[in-house]
């Protein structure tokens, strides 16, 4: 059994630790090279969730690093890609569903990447590289910027902007892409001038009835 004095010794390790933890994620800064790189993942997965291009194209920019449950309803399976060019703490990854005419394999519906720490990329370069119809004001007027929901408990409102998309042109098939920005104010508290991109979902929004909701 630890002494008192060894469980204290204990807890100002894990204290340091975390500490140092804690400056080398707040200290992180992205390179140019690794922005760039970022980008053309981004631009190739545009092309697999329209249906263009096949998965297996995603393989030869990142390899897969692991399989698990789709993260969302309904999903049969997520593919994580390396993110070790990168960093540690962020993720990137492809939802799937059962391949609806009953074949064998999967159809690739949902991909995201969720950046910890954000990295900056202005809005305008992504929506020129995804091809995206860019309309100023809010999404229920027509608009690409949603609303913020009331937070609870008295919490701060948060500090950033929710974008969705839809494509210039969507792709010719039974499903739609929709596509969703989510950024960090910077200190002028306007998303419109935001840089800090926390994260990016392009996914498909299947217009037949059948049972394959991706909400």
């Amino acid at each position: 059994m630890q002494t008192e004095a060894e469980k204290k010794a204990q807890r100002a390790a894990y204290k340091v630790e975390a500490q140092r933890a804690q400056a080398a994620y707040d200290n992180f800064r992205y390179t140019d090279a690794q922005r760039e790189q970022t980008i053309e993942f981004i631009g190739a997965a545009m092309q697999v969730i329209r249906g263009e291009a096949e998965f297996d194209s995603l393989k030869q920019l990142l390899p897969v690093t692991g399989t698990g449950m789709g993260l969302r309803p309904n999903t049969s399976s997520r593919f994580d890609f390396d993110s070790d060019f990168l960093n540690k703490w962020t993720g990137i990854d492809v939802s799937t569903i059962p391949k609806r005419d009953g074949g064998a394999g999967f159809e690739p519906a949902w991909f995201q990447i969720d950046f910890r720490p954000p990295m900056n990329i202005p809005r305008e370069r992504l929506e020129e590289l995804l091809q995206l119809k860019v309309v100023h004001g809010w999404s229920p007027d027509g608009g690409n910027l949603q609303f913020e929901m009331a937070p609870l408990h008295g919490l701060p409102y948060f500090n950033g902007g929710s974008f969705l998309y839809s494509p210039l042109k969507q792709p010719q098939g039974d499903f739609d892409v929709e596509v969703r920005f989510t950024y960090l104010n910077g200190p002028d508290k306007d998303p419109w001038t935001a840089t800090r991109l926390s994260d990016i979902q392009i996914r498909r929004q299947y217009l037949v009835s059948e049972p394959v909701k991706l909400r």
